[in-house]
């Protein structure tokens, strides 16, 4: 794959094999999955499968000289209040989003909500709930980053960082095959991708996508509860995120300015390199977006995220 290789062309290429993954696991009895038996080491099994292993084949192919565009270094701990303030506006977005959507189409939007796919495994038990945010809140933040900041992302900044931020976000939204959430992922797929840029890590948005995770598998369903009152309390929420969306967002800046001043002082180079051959950036874009493998792949979500409202 080394020579010749296109990333417009293969990228949706393994994130077609992704998906007829993810859909062939949904049509497999849970019984034959061990969902029934042992859900917690079932999910984390098909999680891996699912994600990890292709994502790591497609390193093996790719060789040593990619490995760097995966940025997985550490960023240092005095970018965690940025990393606060991020968290914190991603999760005001997608919940005011989220609101929107569960009025606007309330039976898909609940149906595929994580609580709801996560439901077998759930009980009061406190080991359990440990459990729960390990295998349906960390491993699906790890997995996903490391494929969609961290592969694709890696793979498409050769045509600028936007368009790779914008791809990986689209990619990730349409990963989960719901036309009711398909804004909601969007959204948090761009906070994500500005945040790998900010730190140079993919740590970062692995542990931001980790904590807003357990937050929505834990609380999202008192916030549709809310939202189903449509009285004063949901006015409050609203108000109050907003207020939230707008405050952190603007400290966000404030904290990623600070953080490029520092690189610029250290003379630290760009994390990466744009292609220089000097064509518009439509033309970039239409290489992305309208190449025949995104194409398809983007026909395969509309008729199975169609087929499953």
């Amino acid at each position: 794959m080394k020579s010749g290789f296109k990333a417009t062309v293969f990228v949706p290429v393994l994130l077609l094999v992704i998906f007829a993954l993810i859909l062939a696991s949904g049509l497999i009895p849970a019984e034959t999955l061990g969902l029934t038996e042992n859900p917690y080491l079932a999910a984390v099994v098909i999680q891996l499968l699912i994600f990890a292993v292709p994502s790591l084949f497609w390193c093996r192919i790719r060789g040593k000289e990619f490995t760097p565009k995966l940025r997985l270094n550490p960023f240092p701990p005095s970018q965690l209040l940025y990393l606060w303030h991020a968290f914190v506006f991603m999760t005001s977005v997608a919940l005011l989003i989220s609101m929107l959507m569960y009025r606007l189409y309330p039976d898909s939007f609940a149906a595929s909500s994580m609580t709801e796919y996560a439901s077998f495994a759930m009980n009061d038990r406190v080991f359990d709930g440990l459990y729960l945010v390990v295998a349906f809140a960390v491993l699906p933040a790890v997995t996903e980053e490391f494929l969609f900041r961290g592969i694709v992302i890696g793979e498409y900044e050769s045509q600028s960082a936007a368009i790779a931020v914008m791809a990986s976000a689209a990619l990730f939204a349409m990963s989960h095959f719901s036309w009711a959430r398909f804004p909601v992922y969007f959204a948090a797929g761009i906070v994500l991708g500005m945040i790998l840029y900010t730190t140079r890590s993919v740590l970062a948005p692995m542990l931001v996508h980790t904590v807003y995770n357990a937050v929505v598998l834990l609380g999202e369903k008192y916030i549709l509860y809310i939202t189903d009152k449509q009285n004063i309390s949901m006015l409050l929420l609203v108000l109050i995120l907003c207020a939230a969306a707008l405050l952190s967002g603007m400290l966000a800046c404030f904290e990623a300015q600070n953080i490029y001043r520092g690189y610029a002082e250290a003379n630290v180079p760009s994390a990466y390199q744009r292609d220089a051959d000097g064509r518009s950036a439509f033309a970039h874009i239409a290489e992305v977006f309208f190449s025949p493998t995104f194409l398809v792949l983007t026909l395969v979500f509309i008729v199975a995220a169609t087929a499953m409202r």
